[in-house]
């Protein structure tokens, strides 16, 4: 069965050299050899395990994660007759790489299976201290473009904007009015638009700060899904697509059907040998 994936890269750091490492918290955690035993339940319906860990080199390690789905099962087909599952629980894996050296993270991106800000609360379940920085990878001529020019319109596309953590400083406020319009209708997905309209100027420097603290967001189930902005450098208008630019692989695998095993190497592999190309 042919799949596209898609694998973003983000830089992890730690405040203090007390703070426990990542590779450590996962090493330390993929020594219960019970799996079962290392599921964590993070929120309702939203338990996830560590399936594997193996080295891929000196300096980096390779695994994959699970969410664990006991509810909701869809059905099974058997030619024209429907019938119930007969399965206890239900597993969906993503793959990730962590260079430990360079501490750059590339994991496999799908938000609705396992977000990247899932994977550090997991880790910090195992140990409070366990508190990590994790910033996107993203393409810096854009960013750079982005920062120094003047912009007329910013748009931002938000799935589970219920989630959103709280931005910090002036951009507070902001996420808290996504956060409650998102509650009062029920709302599993928003688009904002900040422009100018038809006047003229540019908007205040503030929005690039805010676009700066959304492509951050990693530590919610809120995920940003769209943010673009118009923007004017040397007198020329230019739409950037800030998440496009993010650093990012995209790519359809042949996987197979059945067998998560088979599966599993199959991606693996794929991104150690696209991941060492890019970062080492």
């Amino acid at each position: 069965m042919e799949k596209q994936f898609t694998f973003r890269f983000y830089d992890i750091s730690r405040e203090k050299e007390e703070i426990p490492s990542m590779i450590d918290m996962l090493r330390e955690v993929a020594k219960q050899p019970d799996k079962e035993k290392r599921q964590v339940q993070l929120a309702q319906d939203y338990t996830i395990r560590l399936e594997n860990l193996e080295d891929d080199g000196t300096d980096a390690v390779v695994g994959e994660f699970t969410r664990c789905q006991g509810t909701n099962f869809p059905a099974e087909l058997d030619g024209s007759a429907r019938k119930a599952l007969t399965a206890k629980r239900l597993g969906h894996s993503i793959v990730f790489r962590y260079n430990h050296k360079t501490g750059i993270f590339g994991i496999q991106y799908d938000a609705r299976v396992i977000s990247p800000g899932k994977v550090l609360e997991y880790l910090s379940f195992y140990n409070a201290s366990a508190i990590y920085k994790m910033e996107p990878r993203i393409n810096a001529d854009a960013w750079k473009k982005f920062s120094e020019g003047q912009t007329r319109k910013l748009v931002v596309r938000i799935s589970n904007p219920s989630d959103l953590q709280a931005l910090e400083g002036p951009n507070q406020s902001v996420s808290q009015g996504l956060k409650a319009m998102a509650n009062a209708y029920d709302a599993p997905s928003i688009q904002i638009e900040i422009s100018m309209g038809h006047r003229k100027g540019f908007l205040s420097n503030a929005v690039q700060g805010l676009a700066d603290s959304l492509s951050k967001l990693t530590g919610a189930s809120a995920s940003v899904e769209k943010m673009s902005a118009v923007t004017v450098i040397d007198d020329t208008s230019e739409t950037i697509d800030l998440i496009e630019d993010r650093v990012a692989l995209k790519d359809t695998l042949g996987i197979d059907d059945r067998d998560p095993d088979k599966i599993y190497q199959v991606k693996k592999s794929y991104l150690c040998v696209e991941m060492k190309k890019m970062f080492g």
